[in-house]
């Protein structure tokens, strides 16, 4: 079935400028004044239904997918004319719309992700996007039923797609890597929790990938997974949260590339900061809530040089008369965890995994080269 929390998207672009799109009854936009008053809001389209995902590009233009009432996948750029949406994906198939979309820039293109309902199975589609250019739907794996999302990410050229999967009854974590268009071979790793968990990831400037599996009841265990994207594989996953630390949601941040999950309960906010390897938590910390500001979850994204050690898949704000986090990112910066040192056994092994890597690399350059 279609999951979608319907997120507000916050767009911070390099000149400061804040934007919000969200749905209600239609899809809209609205600019964040110098007083911090939210302005009159600029309907961008009354077709679009709550699925939809919204994108602010390396040129501050602002873009938009959605799923609109007809079930077609419909593309618009977010400007002070009104254009006609572009028709990704039209299904003639019943019960088979798109839903789950996402939308992410890479290597000079835009990419949309989202699910496909076939023959009792949820197929993750990929599409790229090019101005009015676009290509023909590819599927790039099968979403075990009942899973409630995928993540994708990108570190501006690569784009890393996690999602759960299952082969002959065992559930399995999948990473997928688009790079210049190829598509890289799934590496696993064993996934066994309920597939209700909501997945989420980041990408670190210094490489890893951080992956965040949660539950929104908070009834079972959070996982946070690093994946290697150099070594290309899962290397390492902690439990941040179990079922007494309270009923809530999470989310995955990163500040001056130490993770951070952030569970949102309904009085205050639990602030953990994970050992970037992922040997357990460095600092943990407690946020009571106060006024009647009500946090929503919201996509952040920012070109602004203020917010570059600032990364996040889904964060909670407070909007209230105007917009703000729920905790100071300045002091989260400012927190420096204590890393381990890595031991001569694990060096080793990991030079060796390296040396292989570069081996395996060299041999498919041969291969490419031989006439």
């Amino acid at each position: 079935m279609p999951s979608n929390d319907s997120y507000r998207y916050i767009l911070k672009n390099s000149m400061g400028v804040v934007t919000c799109i969200w749905h209600k009854n239609g899809l809209f936009m609205s600019m964040l004044d110098e007083n911090n008053k939210w302005g009159s809001p600029f309907l961008l389209s009354d077709s679009a239904t709550p699925d939809f995902s919204a994108l602010l590009n390396s040129d501050d233009v602002i873009s938009a997918c959605y799923v609109d009432y007809s079930d077609r996948l419909m593309f618009i750029t977010a400007c002070e004319e009104k254009n006609k949406p572009i028709v990704l994906l039209e299904s003639r198939i019943s019960g088979s719309s798109p839903y789950n979309v996402n939308l992410i820039e890479a290597d000079g293109f835009l990419h949309v992700f989202y699910i496909v309902s076939h023959n009792r199975r949820q197929l993750l589609t990929y599409q790229r996007i090019d101005g009015a250019i676009y290509s023909m739907p590819e599927v790039q794996g099968v979403i075990i039923r009942d899973a409630k999302n995928y993540a994708v990410c990108t570190d501006g050229s690569n784009i890393h797609l996690f999602f759960v999967t299952n082969v002959q009854n065992v559930n399995l974590l999948v990473h997928r890597k688009i790079s210049d268009g190829k598509v890289s071979k799934p590496v696993t790793t064993p996934f066994p929790y309920p597939p209700a968990h909501r997945l989420q990831a980041v990408v670190s400037k210094n490489g890893p990938v951080y992956v965040l599996a949660s539950c929104e009841e908070g009834q079972e265990s959070t996982i946070i997974f690093k994946f290697d994207p150099i070594l290309n594989k899962f290397v390492k996953n902690l439990e941040v949260y179990n079922a007494t630390t309270g009923q809530g949601s999470d989310s995955l941040i990163l500040v001056n590339n130490n993770p951070f999950v952030i569970r949102s309960l309904r009085t205050a906010f639990i602030i953990s900061m994970v050992k970037p390897d992922l040997s357990g938590i460095a600092d943990e910390s407690k946020v009571d809530l106060t006024g009647r500001d009500i946090p929503l979850k919201c996509k952040f994204q920012s070109n602004h040089k203020e917010d570059y050690n600032f990364k996040c898949d889904v964060t909670p704000m407070l909007f209230g008369n105007g917009l703000r986090f729920p905790f100071n990112i300045k002091t989260l910066a400012s927190i420096k965890p204590k890393e381990k040192e890595e031991s001569p056994e694990a060096m080793q092994e990991r030079i060796r995994e390296l040396e292989s890597r570069i081996e395996f690399l060299e041999n498919a350059i041969r291969e490419i080269l031989r006439p």
